[in-house]
């Protein structure tokens, strides 16, 4: 791998993690269409790690606040004598707890269903139709009448329930060409959540998504020939890049544009499924 193309999957891992327009699918078509057949388990933890660290510099002041005030409040004797109310009335550990929520039904699975979604990746027909949904995904919005953030709790609009609804969206993510940020958001926006919530919510839910796929990742790493200021300029493009992207989707998802996307998703599934199946198989 030459130093030109770590920096462009790094680009093309950045820009896709954080837009609703599926990373995965995106680097299935990238392997297909552009002869990048060699999967880099270690580059690939790389690029994760990258847009990992893009989402906590983009949250760093949100995270701060709910560990300062989780911790603040399991350290009075009000939450040891009754839990539950503590948990209800602390806005940090309530959200704390959703993404626990949230957490649990993508962890099982990622867990029970890892491999078989996974072998997807070499289907790029499958591919282009999950795109296609994607598209249709995130249209959701638009069926429900948004609601706008209270100044008083981040977490009020968000009913327990809907934590793991959209866990599981997250968990079926996993699937190349469904975009995590995109069946989140939209799931969140539909159920009623605002826009500001919903997206803090989603990539606040993705924190711990990203961290278990690197673990899951590492058993398959083995010794890398790459060399590492190769890994170490793809890694940093992805940061950079998923930086601006994350705050560049934020602007979008705040002006009611989020379903914009979707076009975008629509067409580029109709157009790999054309070459799939009438161009690729004449070359």
């Amino acid at each position: 791998m030459t130093l030109v193309e770590a920096i462009l999957l790094g680009i093309l891992q950045g820009l896709t993690e954080f837009l609703p327009i599926s990373s995965s699918g995106h680097l299935v078509l990238a392997q297909k269409y552009l002869g990048l057949k060699e999967h880099l388990v270690f580059f690939d933890v790389m690029l994760h790690l990258g847009t990992l660290f893009a989402v906590l510099a983009v949250y760093r002041e949100a995270i701060g606040k709910l560990v300062i005030g989780g911790f603040s409040t399991l350290g009075k004797a009000q939450f040891y004598r009754n839990s539950i109310t503590t948990v209800n009335t602390s806005v940090e550990l309530r959200f704390i707890w959703l993404i626990l929520l949230g957490t649990i039904p993508t962890g099982i699975i990622a867990v029970l269903f890892k491999d078989q979604l996974e072998s997807f990746f070499g289907n790029v027909h499958l591919v282009s139709i999950m795109l296609i949904l994607t598209g249709i995904i995130l249209q959701l919005p638009r069926l429900k009448r948004q609601e706008t953030d209270s100044a008083n709790s981040q977490t009020e609009n968000m009913e327990t329930w809907h934590a793991p609804l959209i866990g599981i969206a997250q968990g079926c993510a996993i699937t190349p060409g469904i975009s995590r940020s995109g069946a989140t958001i939209s799931l969140a926006l539909f159920l009623g959540i605002p826009a500001k919530t919903a997206a803090e919510y989603s990539f606040l839910l993705s924190i711990p998504a990203i961290l278990g796929a690197v673990i899951l990742k590492l058993k398959d790493i083995g010794d890398t020939t790459i060399p590492y200021y190769i890994l170490a300029a793809g890694m940093l493009a992805s940061f950079i890049i998923g930086y601006i992207a994350l705050r560049f989707l934020l602007v979008v998802l705040n002006r009611g544009k989020f379903s914009l996307f979707s076009y975008y998703c629509v067409a580029l599934g109709f157009v790999s499924l054309f070459v799939s199946i009438f161009v690729a198989p004449i070359q």
